[in-house]
């Protein structure tokens, strides 16, 4: 196999990082000798590029950051929107009523701020990831009761439950003109984003303006949401915790996230 890819993509939760949500010294290590090989290296993630952007600082990276599965692309260093892609002002306060009226543990994504529910868990990730950075890292959280919906830019809205029935009960709710891209992105997680937006979509924006080919790039990724860049890349790489549908579809799976998956792979498939 002649091993001439340039670019790298990884997913982050699940894959960059390990089951305690942390980056092992091997993870650090590989990507170091992808950067050292002249290889560019980029995230791209569900997570509100407020809470991912340490990554960016962490790995020595100055690749943009492709957040909120593709709705927001950012420079991190140069605090800079690339792009973004909003959701409707009446379709997201149809979602928030939505989540309002069915109690469910939701978050808003808007540019500068995420706002939370009065009975979020999954904020606590969020409160988790500001207390392990310095102050100007950290994500501002504000209450879901003081979001003005129609006069705010939505990103994302992120709901956490059990219920494996969410995506279709939404449809058939609030998304019967499909206006929305809703898609599970961990165990309990589902994204919901302006129609047409993924990571694949981010990917090939990146790739028209940064002069990327993506029969040259590699990705990896664990969940639903990486599918439409495994669907695009040179080469898929799946982990070995991954959804069986990613692995179906993956050129290659390697070991898990909590196995050094992502090392193993750089060094046997990309170096």
């Amino acid at each position: 196999m002649v091993k001439d890819y340039k670019w790298v993509v990884f997913d982050l939760d699940g894959t960059l990082l390990n089951s305690a949500k942390e980056l092992t010294d091997e993870v650090r290590q590989a990507i170091s000798m992808l950067t050292a090989n002249d290889k560019q290296v980029f995230i791209a993630t569900g997570r509100h590029a407020l809470i991912a952007s340490k990554y960016i600082y962490d790995l020595d990276l100055n690749t943009p950051l492709i957040a909120c599965n593709g709705a927001l692309i950012m420079d991190i260093r140069n605090e800079q929107i690339l792009h973004m892609k909003l959701i409707k002002p009446d379709i997201a306060l149809k979602v928030v009523s939505y989540c309002r009226q069915n109690q469910l543990d939701f978050l808003v994504y808007v540019p500068k701020a995420i706002y939370y529910s009065e009975n979020s868990k999954r904020v606590n990730v969020i409160i988790k990831y500001n207390n392990s950075v310095e102050e100007k890292l950290r994500a501002p959280l504000y209450s879901a009761e003081s979001l003005d919906v129609l006069n705010e830019d939505i990103i994302k809205i992120l709901i956490r439950t059990d219920d494996d029935n969410l995506i279709k009960k939404l449809n058939e709710d609030v998304n019967k003109d499909g206006s929305l891209t809703i898609v599970q992105s961990e165990e309990n997680l589902f994204d919901i984003m302006a129609s047409g937006v993924s990571k694949g979509a981010g990917l090939s924006i990146l790739a028209k303006h940064f002069g990327i080919y993506l029969e040259r790039t590699v990705v990896f990724g664990d969940n639903y949401n990486d599918i439409s860049m495994f669907e695009l890349a040179g080469m898929s790489i799946a982990m070995g915790n991954a959804e069986e549908e990613l692995k179906r579809i993956a050129d290659y799976i390697t070991l898990s996230k909590d196995e050094s998956g992502v090392s193993r792979a750089i060094y046997k498939y990309i170096l």
